[in-house]
């Protein structure tokens, strides 16, 4: 154990020592906090519009879209909202459109909507902006044009607009997790973005430290230095201290970045007060410790079965443009529950999500998913650790007789059939 523990601490001290390592772990909380704030404070492109409304439409359309659209907003004021000046023509557009374009392009008005004489019937006008991918305002338009329309339609039937809107009026249906403590706060949102998040991260933690694993394999083979190593120690006993190594510098970045969303969770009616964030805000990152243990624990092992795939990837390769070509195929059961993270999400006890959750391969980023939506069967946890215990054991054994011949193998790229004499002559 003396060559595994000199190999890890020359591996952990050369990486934690290094300045990637010190800004990596300082930058990533800072981007993450900026990527929270900054849209809290800067908002969606909110302020006001100055708009034009071409009214050919049948009396009363125009004034009720007026009057929506420049109505007061409920509750308490929004400073990220838009809100709307708007100018009546009753002119035909044909008239009016050249010099509507030029006030556009002057910068006098953001915008002009045209309501056709038909458009009762046909349900159908025109906006043109300079900008119509803000999707707010482009939102608040047709929720006010539809409105007006239908008030039109409504009391040509004799029927109550106001009435009729009661009537049909939108419920707002709250989310509240239940978790075996009981009800606990949190939005369907923050549920999916907890479990983006969190799956996002294991992925993104194997991924990074992974390709330093084999990095490290591949410049010790390609600068000779694995040859006067493996002289005086096991080749497995250097392949076991470079993950070790590689998987505690992960761990203490992962447990710095927890230590640092912990404070802003304890503090985090000071911060929502002095960033202006919603209320709530922080709840997405209040994480149960039991979840955040099972977390904690699929990293880990995935973790472990990632850096022994990259090991044997990076002793069986002479460059890394070789690994290039390999290393997606060792990424692509990772990336599945990435690419089904909505299924996940929305069933995460559905059959998709528990047989992602139970495959050793895809259960680092799938059980992570799914522990930060919904309390998963403790059974289930249970036997996807062990699943992968038993395959992390079995990818290491044949990893490491890999490892062993290919590290003091060069030359041309080895075959499939190469790769099966190295298991045999190891």
């Amino acid at each position: 154990m003396s060559e595994v523990m000199t190999v890890f601490r020359r591996e952990f001290l050369e990486r934690v020592q290094s300045k990637s390592f010190l800004l990596g772990t300082l930058l990533f909380p800072v981007f993450m906090a900026a990527m929270w704030i900054i849209p809290a404070r800067v908002g969606a492109g909110g302020g006001t519009r100055h708009l034009v409304v071409v009214d050919q439409a049948p009396a009363g359309v125009g004034a009720t879209l007026v009057q929506v659209l420049t109505a007061p907003q409920p509750g308490p004021v929004d400073k990220e909202a838009v809100t709307f000046t708007v100018e009546r023509v009753a002119a035909p557009l044909e008239q009016v459109k050249a010099g509507l374009i030029r006030r556009v392009q002057q910068k006098e008005i953001d915008g002009y909507l045209y309501l056709p004489p038909d458009v009762v019937q046909t349900s159908k006008a025109e906006y043109r902006a300079r900008n119509v991918a803000n999707f707010a305002v482009l939102s608040a338009v047709q929720r006010a044009t539809t409105q007006s329309v239908q008030a039109a339609r409504l009391q040509a039937a004799g029927l109550d607009a106001s009435r009729v809107a009661a009537l049909v009026k939108r419920v707002e249906v709250g989310t509240a997790r239940i978790t075996d403590k009981g009800e606990e706060g949190g939005s369907a949102a923050s549920a999916f973005i907890l479990a983006y998040v969190a799956g996002f991260l294991v992925y993104f933690m194997i991924l990074l430290y992974g390709m330093n694993v084999l990095r490290s394999v591949l410049e010790e083979k390609t600068n000779k230095i694995s040859e006067v190593i493996v002289s005086s120690m096991k080749a497995s006993h250097l392949m076991l201290g470079k993950i070790i190594g590689v998987g505690a510098v992960a761990l203490l970045q992962v447990a710095i970045w927890g230590a640092i969303i912990g404070i802003a969770v304890w503090r985090s009616d000071t911060l929502t007060k002095r960033f202006g964030l919603p209320a709530g805000a922080m709840d997405v990152v209040n994480v149960p410790p039991g979840t955040l243990a099972a977390v904690l624990g699929f990293f880990i092992l995935g973790f472990l079965l990632y850096s022994a795939m990259y090991a044997a990837l990076g002793a069986a390769v002479n460059s890394e443009q070789e690994a290039q070509q390999f290393q997606m195929l060792v990424l692509v059961p990772l990336l599945v529950p990435v690419a089904l993270v909505f299924r996940i999400v929305a069933d995460p006890l559905g059959p998709v999500a528990t047989t992602l959750g139970m495959i050793p391969f895809t259960a680092p980023v799938a059980m992570a998913m799914r522990l930060a939506s919904t309390p998963v069967p403790p059974l289930q946890i249970v036997a996807s650790l062990a699943l992968m215990t038993v395959t992390v054991l079995a990818v290491a054994w044949i990893a490491g007789k890999i490892y062993r011949v290919g590290i003091l193998s060069t030359g041309k790229k080895p075959s499939l059939a190469e790769l099966g004499r190295w298991l045999r002559m190891a």
